[in-house]
């Protein structure tokens, strides 16, 4: 893989080096290109070279060959259809082949601030997700995102009027919104294929704890590494199915276990702190009473006297 990475600031600049036409507005477009028209731009940009922009980047497209780099990790392309990717990320390609029309929505940050559209995409976590965590669509699926593309492409085409901009972001806000629903059915779908989060999770804890010496608490990234999925995919696929987010799990996890150290042994609750990974003791025992209710030490001689 080439060394370098390009990173392109503004979107006119990405789409000329990609040889498209530079964008009618300079911090939004949508576009849609025909298989013939993607064999036959030409790019200045050599295959390999991590890209990275200071935009939003969304494509509606179906990868039949090729090979796809995700910041340090490589994925063989699967059927995938619909790719995100956040500003600040970087994506490297090898040799991709796709079938039919392609649809891409740039978006530039500048363009949404102020707008409520800036609270759905905290929302849309895909947009951090991996590549190979890419939305599996139906035909009737891809056809509902293929026509808000359309309607985009024809708004950004026309003159821009007073009313373009609400019309635009009226669009990607319900573009975003299906995207949204289609990710959540995805994960309800695939919970079988996919086993159990949670206990996957667990185990991936217990392992954690099993070492020597824990000098830290676990990290969500490490967890999520272990089990080869982006920290947002985790959390996201743990709210489907357990109704708490990856941290919330985390924790539940810690309390649960230092539940057991303290009825297991004698142990003073600075020591456990320690042996669970915490720097500081007075946090453990912040987090453990406003999960449980009382106090380490409380919880302790509530269950010796009851024992």
């Amino acid at each position: 893989m080439a060394g370098n990475t390009k990173f392109y600031e503004h979107i006119g600049d990405y789409l000329s080096a990609i040889g498209v036409d530079a964008p009618a507005h300079p911090l939004v477009a949508s576009l849609k290109l025909k298989e013939k028209e993607i064999a036959e731009r030409s790019s200045n940009v050599e295959p390999g070279t991590m890209l990275s922009g200071g935009f939003y980047f969304l494509s509606l497209k179906q990868i039949v060959e090729g090979q796809v780099h995700y910041g340090q990790t490589h994925y063989d392309c699967q059927t995938g259809t619909l790719y995100a990717i956040a500003p600040e990320q970087r994506v490297a390609t090898f040799d991709i082949k796709t079938r039919g029309d392609v649809r891409i929505l740039l978006l530039h940050p500048d363009y949404i601030r102020g707008h409520a559209i800036e609270s759905l995409l905290r929302e849309c976590g895909f947009f951090h997700y991996q590549i190979n965590e890419a939305l599996h669509l139906s035909i009737s699926e891809k056809q509902t995102l293929a026509n808000i593309f359309d309607a985009l492409t024809a708004e950004l085409s026309g003159p821009y009027e007073p009313s373009s901009r609400d019309i635009i972001l009226s669009n990607i806000t319900t573009l975003l919104h299906y995207c949204l629903r289609f990710y959540r059915r995805q994960f309800l779908q695939r919970r079988e294929i996919f086993s159990d989060w949670y206990g996957r999770l667990i185990k991936e804890l217990d392992r954690y704890y099993a070492r020597e010496a824990c000098h830290q608490l676990p990290e969500l990234q490490e967890m999520s590494d272990a089990l080869n999925v982006s920290s947002r995919y985790l959390s996201d696929a743990l709210k489907a199915q357990m109704g708490l987010s990856a941290k919330a799990c985390m924790q539940q996890y810690i309390i649960d276990k230092s539940k057991s150290m303290l009825l297991a042994n004698m142990q003073s609750v600075n020591e456990i702190a320690y042996a669970l990974g915490f720097d500081s003791p007075n946090y453990f025992s912040r987090l453990f009473k406003s999960k449980v209710g009382v106090s380490p030490n409380q919880y302790r001689k509530q269950r010796a006297e009851k024992h």
